[in-house]
């Protein structure tokens, strides 16, 4: 009996002699799995660094945390090249990353939008709409 999946085969190995052990699987990597990583080491820019490393602060303690981390966050990336340093660096890349996507999303626009249909009365033609006019009147 064998069990497959996307990205691995279990097969039961056959063993020479009689035991009674339970049959013994071995995990397989089949030939169609394409595993392809990219290794981006591109720094990231300081308003990216003070973004994410601000957010971090923020989630964990408040502004004045927020304040702390983004500028440690800032210098930790330009200066040191340790586990703090590389660390910074990636929460810059998130933040990067994170920017860029909202971008490509138009997210600003679209939470404009949504603000901006709390606050404006609209023609509606919807059910609740004209029950709320009709007591009105």
């Amino acid at each position: 009996m064998a069990f497959k999946s996307d990205n691995f085969s279990f097969e039961p190995v056959e063993t020479h002699e009689a035991s009674p052990m339970a049959p013994i699987a071995e995990a397989v990597p089949s030939s169609s799995l394409h595993v392809t990583v990219s290794e981006d080491n591109e720094e990231p820019s300081n308003t990216a660094v003070m973004i994410g490393c601000g957010l971090v602060g923020w989630v964990v303690c408040g502004p004045f945390l927020a304040l702390m981390t983004a500028l440690g966050g800032a210098y930790a990336a330009e200066r040191n090249k340790g586990p703090i340093g590389e660390t910074s660096k990636a929460i810059g890349r998130i933040a990067a990353a994170a920017g860029k996507k909202a971008r490509e999303e138009h997210l600003w626009c679209k939470l404009k939008a949504a603000v901006r249909s709390l606050f404006q009365k609209r023609n509606c033609n919807c059910a609740s709409c004209r029950n709320s006019t009709q007591s009105k009147s």
